[in-house]
């Protein structure tokens, strides 16, 4: 006789003969033979003989967590048991999982003793909602101890970038702060592996230390925030960030950092239920060669102060900086600002720059030019003479130094559009002995007003009274035809020029302060 081996809900086997009505429950599993072969067949697949309602009796509960792309399903033992077979797959397992680590990882937990065994501080697959595979894991090294516990997470590197992982951690330390004994998550990578602390600080997580080649962080309750996300600088981007300056700045509205080309900058922001809270912007800026800095800006709206976003943007960025070998961050506050000042202070900024707003209006009392000195206008019109002062342009520009000792790097094209402009503003050129040794520039002149784009001489012609020259030239021409100008001018590299302005009636409105952050030591002060 042949028979069907069958099996019912309960995951318990037997035998019955082919043709003959199941009894309710019951249903072949696909297997037919002899009696005894039959039986073999169930001894190598029927290893458990407890029911399995008695099972799920047995077996500890585990948690499960779910966010809008994926859900954290925690391990049993027997499932982490799984992963420490180095052949183990699954067809619900994406292409490079397990990961690396996950043998490291279910070692940890298998030596766990029985108290150690808390429910939802295990280890937990992270499953993709959209074609429900792992993609990865995360958990806890223990429970928690001393109102302290440890996370780690891993992603299958197909999987990288995408923000999995800051999603799942948001979520898991969210869940972790509303257990018993739990005040601070930690935790810990590599110093080189910095996609791992950008998930962290992301997070909210605070570098804290360094030991050796391990970098710690920590999280607290208070430290949960609004995750930030990428921004693009398309025209809704750019939408974005003018909304948020002006909710900070009303009527100062700055100009955007431009980036050098071919470079990837950091631009991200925190949004919540809708609106953009704040925003970072971090990277090297075009025509500047700073092998040690990026350049930041970070701007919170009002609203959401005292939420610690700045700080989050800043570990951010901080990271980021870090990962491109870099080795300081810059920033500028403006004077009025008070409340920047103070942040980047507490944050361990030191100050490396002042600029100065200065305003001239018409027939402001100027002192004398120097005689030995003359100054001529360049006629737009005379293709010589722009090119003479275009190409003595672009050699005071390579000798600028800027805040920190960093120096400026424009093609010359880019000095020609830098003083050039839209082909409207005034351009003067100092000479000594016939020779052009400093020159001046504007924009084009709106509703009674220029700005300065710039007064710069060779560094050869220092103390010799050139900005004086041009500042006379320049005051005088302002004053017939009633104008107001406006520079803006950093004083401490171009002191010369700075004391100039005082003595040709320009006065001091306001101005803003140039710092530097050494991020190798970075960390938010309390």
């Amino acid at each position: 006789m042949i028979y069907d081996v069958v099996t019912n809900d309960e995951g318990q086997y037997s035998t019955w003969p082919v043709g003959r009505e199941l009894p309710d429950g019951w249903k072949p599993t696909g297997f037919q033979g002899g009696k005894e072969e039959c039986l073999g067949h169930i001894e190598g697949e029927w290893t458990d003989l407890t029911p399995l309602s008695v099972r799920e009796l047995i077996e500890p509960q585990t948690n499960s967590l779910t966010t809008e792309r994926l859900t954290l399903r925690e391990l049993t033992p027997a499932q982490v048991a799984v992963l420490l077979d180095e052949n183990a797959t699954s067809d619900d397992w994406i292409a490079g999982y397990p990961l690396p680590g996950s043998k490291f990882a279910a070692g940890g937990f298998g030596r766990r003793t029985a108290d150690q065994m808390r429910h939802g501080f295990g280890m937990y697959q992270l499953v993709r909602a959209s074609d429900g595979l792992v993609i990865g894991e995360m958990g806890f090294h223990a429970p928690p101890s001393g109102g302290v516990v440890e996370v780690g997470f891993g992603l299958a590197e197909s999987c990288r970038g995408a923000g999995y992982a800051t999603e799942a951690l948001t979520e898991l330390v969210r869940w972790a702060f509303s257990q018993a004994g739990v005040d601070q998550v930690v935790g810990r990578t590599m110093a080189d592996n910095t996609p791992s602390q950008g998930v962290l600080t992301r997070t909210g997580f605070q570098h804290v230390s360094r030991d050796g080649d391990i970098e710690r962080f920590v999280l607290g309750a208070a430290d949960l925030a609004p995750v930030s996300a990428p921004l693009e600088l398309d025209d809704e981007g750019r939408a974005l960030i003018a909304g948020v300056i002006e909710g900070r700045l009303s009527g100062g509205r700055r100009h955007e950092l431009a980036f050098a080309p071919g470079t990837d900058p950091m631009i991200r922001a925190i949004r919540e239920d809708g609106h953009t809270l704040a925003f970072v912007q971090c990277g090297g800026l075009k025509g500047v060669d700073d092998q040690d800095n990026h350049f930041l800006d970070i701007v919170v709206r009002p609203e959401a102060a005292r939420r610690g976003l700045a700080s989050r943007l800043l570990a951010e960025a901080r990271v980021f900086a870090r990962g491109e070998g870099k080795t300081g961050l810059v920033a500028a506050t403006a004077d009025e600002d008070e409340i920047s000042g103070a942040w980047v202070r507490k944050h361990g900024f030191e100050v490396i720059g002042l600029h100065g707003v200065s305003k001239r209006t018409p027939d402001a009392p100027t002192a004398e030019a120097p005689a030995h000195l003359t100054v001529e206008h360049v006629d737009r019109s005379d293709a010589e003479a722009v090119e003479e002062f275009v190409a003595l342009a672009v050699a005071t520009f390579a000798q600028v130094v800027l805040p920190g000792g960093v120096k400026l790097r424009l093609e010359p094209e880019t000095v020609r559009q830098i003083v050039l402009g839209d082909g409207g503003g005034l351009l003067l050129a100092c000479r000594r002995d016939g020779r052009a040794v400093g020159w001046l520039a504007t924009d084009s002149v709106q509703d009674g007003a220029v700005n300065l784009v710039d007064a710069q001489l060779l560094a050869e012609c220092a103390g010799d009274g050139v900005p004086e020259a041009l500042l006379a030239s320049a005051a005088r021409w302002a004053d017939r035809e009633r104008i107001t100008v406006t520079a803006i001018i950093e004083e401490k590299g171009q002191a010369e020029l700075a004391k100039a302005l005082a003595r040709f009636g320009f006065d001091r409105k306001s101005g803003r302060t140039i710092w530097r952050l050494t991020i190798d030591t970075a960390a938010a002060q309390s």
